[in-house]
């Protein structure tokens, strides 16, 4: 694994430990979800998605191995998450 793998992986479980700590303070407003995820995991790529600058209400839409957070802004994360009933998180990459 690259050095630049493994730090963008540390950052993204930081991420998801900060999103942890803000769920349980705000849930996050979820306009759409077409995921196969738990209400835990949707607010946890959303508080994410949240920390990275993207809006409330937020959308998640999931493609193939993607889920792509958008808001009210102009700001959209896509998560890199593999097939499955529960993410798991190999990228992130916000715009």
């Amino acid at each position: 694994m690259k050095t630049t793998e493994r730090v963008a992986l540390s950052v993204v479980a930081a991420a998801l430990a900060f999103s942890v700590n803000a769920y349980a303070a705000k849930e996050v407003k979820i306009a759409s979800n077409n995921t196969p995820y738990s209400d835990t995991h949707v607010q946890q790529l959303a508080a994410t998605a949240l920390g990275m600058g993207v809006k409330e209400p937020v959308s998640l839409t999931r493609s193939g191995g993607n889920v792509v957070v958008s808001g009210s802004g102009s700001t959209k994360c896509t998560f890199k998450v593999g097939e499955g009933d529960s993410p798991k998180i190999q990228g992130v990459n916000c715009k």
